[in-house]
């Protein structure tokens, strides 16, 4: 007998019956069924009926079939049953070729969130092969040579150490990931083998692996989900974030799986944004950098794509934000290695940077000291107007162009002279540009010239005279007397060709495959077919001369004196874009459009799709006639059909490419503009930088550095007790001795009859002595820069201008270092008259004026660290307080004529920039001063630096 009656049994809130139970109702009309049919034939019978049925029927039927079952039958149904219908596992099925396959169409957020799924999803989605492809799919450019050159430095030093990759351990946020055990990799008795049949081959250990590329197939039967683990790890990616599970153990690779009982771990692959790799004790060091991953296929590092992708995205978000530091050519502490007048040309490269000057030189500086690498090279007897240079050892080569119509060719590795081109031009030469094959020279004789750079034979590209490039007969390998064997080999650097068809001077050329891009002070842009020597189109639109121009086989890149920087459609000579921003002669342009893969096809369906609009809105009546809105407004890269100027071009308005893409240009307004497109497509002015801006905030920067990089000197014990003077003091100095406080920066400096008559003698010996003298006597005793006047006035006195030139760029450089001392004086003092008046207030036995005292006493100590300045510097006590003001206001005054430090006080003209160049990191201008400013958007981060390195510039 039961306990309870079905209507008395407790809730215990869990039961076996069905949540559903059918109605009587229903069970009564199917009683008809039952009676006829035993419950055995039933399943039969609805599996003929089943396919007679609607969705609707069937859908009620498997309801009815559902309600009558226990809720544990239920759920057994839905997880064992159900799920792997709707939701299918495409990594357990497939191929991991296909499945990256899948993944590449994906983007990097729609991966990130892939990669959170499920570990067996991760490490598909952090696939080596895969993020390169991403990479190249945002329009970047990497440089191979510098990948390859690192990944084989990398292995090379690992090998000579001979380091064991079984002996790596790998560090998770600074834990060693847990293993069951690990065995020695000596011990062979415990090793697990893989059953293989008699006649097979003996392979060696196996080593899948999916963090790097799809070339590494997965193992049959593996699974590609896993259970969640316990803890994740996050992993930035430019503004994106991802997690994921860890520790990333795969039941698919063995190098990573640990056996049931007794694990073995062999060496596993990096993670590029996860562990470490930490040098274990007594092996050389390992790279500690998530740059590398190391591949166990082929036993060796290999560069993190995925890591490469993320450092991209840190760059591009620095450039989009105005990020970045300053630097400057030469060295500040070093100044006397820089050129004497304007720089008027550069070109850098990762290691070199070469400039050109005014002054008749050509110097050759190296990037990470910005020093110079070798001597000036000398030769020219004009201004260095252009130049262009390989650094490259098969190449090993430098031309400049000049104002004395000569180029000169000279060797890069060494200096020296290999080749001079007398007279090439009538006038100026004012750009040169070289490819492996030629050599272009354009002038202010308005003349294009061509050099081979290869000895031409009759039939070679380029010979002329007749000859077809492409030979009729057969060569007769016997005798053969024919004209075209008799004719001359012309040797490199012969004049190949003379283009002629500008109106006035030719300032810019560019090369791109058989075409040659000139543009002159006519207003022209020409297109020449180079072999043939015959202009193919010549494009219209600039108002005045044209002064720089780029050309990428798509589009052309121009600057011009109506303050324009304009891009045409290469392939139907129609303006697509016109950027005003700039007050004055655009002097310089450099644009990079980040064409993807598929640009070309893209650019032309958008192209095609905002004239259709045009068109459609012209119809419509919505627009004006078409004659009067082509004279509307010029159009920076908008697709409205209102701002449409010009239809039928093969490029969209702005120019195409992909959204990374940038114009830099560089004006006689002062100012260099970084020109970047905005979300509808038009070019908008991003961030306008100017060059003694950057200068200044250089010597700032390397002053600060100098500053935190020196050691703190020891404080004086006495408030009273000064250094003896240097023995090279002046004799009228060394009279003055007791009771004096020392100042070493003029801002507090106090003048009296003696320490002027001092400075003035000891100013009128080291001007004379050159700009060596100078600059060594403005470090010894800063105090001089108070008699500015008397300073310039000495130089004035000088009569070689470069040497004016020289001592003036000492002037002032050692004027920012005293005003940035200055601030960290005045820093430091604060600070001890907040702590004086702080113990003032604490001690009620201590008189009022022991604040000041103490400030002085304290000021002397924070500043009496010198080496050793003139007793001249020294103040008494009493005068130091009531004279203090005066040659303040006196520095201030002569900082507001100093305006900018670093341009010539010679030139009153204003500092035009002359030439830019930029890189995926760096922008390098040159003026008219003779100083190269540099703007760095890594920042001064040291990972955005190491991974730099790989990044090409955008094209």
């Amino acid at each position: 007998m039961d306990p309870f009656s079905p209507a008395q049994e407790p809730d215990e809130g869990y039961s076996e019956h069905p949540l559903n139970p059918s109605d009587s109702t229903i069970l009564r009309s199917d009683a008809s069924l039952t009676a006829k049919r035993s419950p055995a034939d039933i399943p039969a019978w609805l599996s003929a009926q089943l396919p007679t049925l609607s969705v609707h029927q069937k859908t009620r039927l498997a309801m009815l079939i559902l309600n009558e079952l226990p809720t544990t039958v239920i759920a057994d149904i839905v997880m064992n049953e159900l799920n792997p219908r709707l939701y299918i596992n495409f990594v357990e099925r497939l191929p991991t070729e296909i499945c990256l396959k899948i993944l590449g169409y994906l983007d990097p957020v729609s991966l990130i969130y892939v990669a959170s799924c499920c570990r067996g999803w991760y490490e598909l989605a952090i696939d080596r092969k895969l993020w390169e492809q991403l990479f190249y799919l945002e329009g970047w450019k990497a440089i191979p040579s510098e990948i390859i050159a690192a990944e084989s430095r990398m292995n090379d030093s690992l090998v000579s150490s001979q380091i064991s990759p079984q002996r790596i351990q790998s560090f998770e946020d600074g834990h060693v990931n847990k293993k069951r055990a690990v065995s020695d990799p000596t011990q062979q008795d415990d090793e697990d083998y893989e059953m293989v049949d008699a006649d097979a081959p003996v392979e060696q250990e196996a080593t899948p692996d999916l963090y790097n590329s799809i070339f590494h197939p997965r193992r049959m039967g593996e699974s590609g989900s896993s259970a969640q683990s316990n803890t994740s790890v996050t992993q930035h990616m430019g503004n994106l974030m991802m997690k994921s599970p860890s520790p990333m153990q795969d039941s698919g690779n063995p190098a990573l799986q640990t056996s049931k009982g007794k694990g073995k771990m062999t060496a596993r692959s990096m993670e590029p944004s996860l562990p470490l790799i930490e040098a274990t004790a007594g092996l050389p060091s390992l790279p500690k950098s998530a740059l590398w991953i190391y591949d166990d296929r082929d036993r060796r590092y290999k560069i993190s794509w995925k890591y490469l992708y993320t450092m991209r995205r840190k760059l591009e978000r620095n450039w989009d934000r105005g990020r970045f530091t300053n630097f400057q050519l030469p060295h500040p502490d070093h100044m006397g290695e820089g050129h004497n007048e304007c720089i008027y040309s550069l070109q850098y490269n990762a290691d070199y940077l070469v400039s050109g000057s005014r002054d008749r030189t050509l110097r050759i500086w190296n990037m990470r000291t910005r020093r110079l690498a070798r001597p000036p090279l000398r030769g020219h007897q004009g201004s260095v107007l252009c130049l262009q240079f390989d650094s490259d050892p098969e190449e090993d080569l430098i031309v400049s162009g000049s104002s004395d119509s000569d180029v000169i060719l000279w060797k890069f590795s060494t200096g020296e002279i290999i080749q001079r081109l007398r007279k090439a031009h009538r006038e100026s030469v004012l750009n040169v540009k070289f490819d492996k094959r030629i050599l272009v020279t354009c002038s202010k004789d308005k003349t294009i010239k061509i050099f081979n750079r290869v000895p031409l034979r009759p039939g070679d590209q380029g010979y002329g005279e007749g000859v077809s490039p492409v030979p009729i007969h057969m060569r007769n390998y016997g005798f053969d007397d024919s004209p075209s064997n008799q004719l001359a080999i012309k040797p490199p650097y012969t004049m190949i060709g003379c283009l002629e068809g500008h109106g006035a001077a030719v300032n810019a050329v560019q090369i791109c495959g058989d075409e040659i891009v000139s543009a002159s002070g006519d207003r022209h842009i020409k297109v020449w077919d180079w072999p043939n020597q015959m202009c193919q189109r010549t494009f219209l639109g600039h108002n005045k001369g044209i002064a720089c121009v780029q050309y990428d086989g798509r589009r052309i890149v121009s600057g011009s004196s109506d303050n324009e920087v304009k891009v045409f459609d290469r392939e139907t000579g129609l303006e697509v874009a016109s950027l005003r921003a700039h007050s004055n002669l655009v002097r310089t342009v450099q644009a990079g459009f980040g064409d993807l893969p598929y640009s070309v096809e893209q650019d032309q369906l958008e192209a095609k799709a905002v004239d259709q609009a045009y068109f459609k809105a012209l119809h419509s009546g919505d627009l004006e006639d078409a004659n009067s809105n082509r004279r509307k407004a010029h159009n920076a890269g908008s697709r409205r059909p209102e701002d449409i100027t010009a239809y039928g071009a093969k490029l969209p308005p702005g120019g195409g490419g992909g959204p990374y893409g940038r114009i830099v240009s560089g004006s006689y307004d002062q100012t260099i503009i970084i020109w970047r497109r905005d979300r509808e497509g038009v070019w908008k002015n991003a961030h306008t930088l100017r060059q003694e801006e950057g200068a200044t905030a250089a010597l700032r920067h390397t002053c600060s550095s100098t500053t935190r990089a020196r050691p703190a000197s020891s404080t004086m014990a006495s408030g009273h007790s000064i250094p003896a003077p240097p023995a090279s003091a002046p004799p009228a100095l060394q009279q003055t001795r007791p009771h004096y406080t020392h100042v070493e920066h003029p801002i507090i400096a106090t003048i009296t009859p003696q320490t002027t008559s001092s400075y003035t003698q000891m100013i009128d010996g080291s001007v004379p002595q050159g700009p060596a003298a100078l600059q060594q006597a403005l470090s010894a005793y800063p105090t001089m820069l108070t008699y500015h006047s008397h300073i310039q006035a000495a130089i004035d006195r000088e009569t070689n201008a470069i040497t004016r030139s020289q001592l003036r760029q000492v002037v002032s450089t050692a004027l920012v270092r005293a005003q940035i001392a200055q601030n960290h004086i005045r820093e430091s003092v604060q600070q001890a008259l907040a702590a004086t008046s702080t113990s003032a207030e604490a001690s009620t036995s201590q008189p009022t004026h022991a604040g000041p005292s103490n400030a002085s006493t304290s000021g002397h100590t924070l500043v009496g660290n010198g080496g050793g300045p003139p007793p001249s510097l020294a103040i008494p006590q009493t005068q130091l307080q009531s004279q203090a003001a005066a040659p303040q206001a006196q520095v201030q005054a002569q900082g507001q004529q100093q305006q900018h430090p670093h341009i010539l006080q010679a030139d009153t003209s204003p500092a035009r920039v002359f030439k830019l160049q930029f890189d995926a990191r760096r922008i390098i201008c040159c003026s008219q001063t003779s100083t190269i400013v540099g703007w760095d958007f890594c920042n001064g981060d040291p990972k955005l630096e190491e991974a730099a390195v790989f990044f090409g510039t955008v094209e």
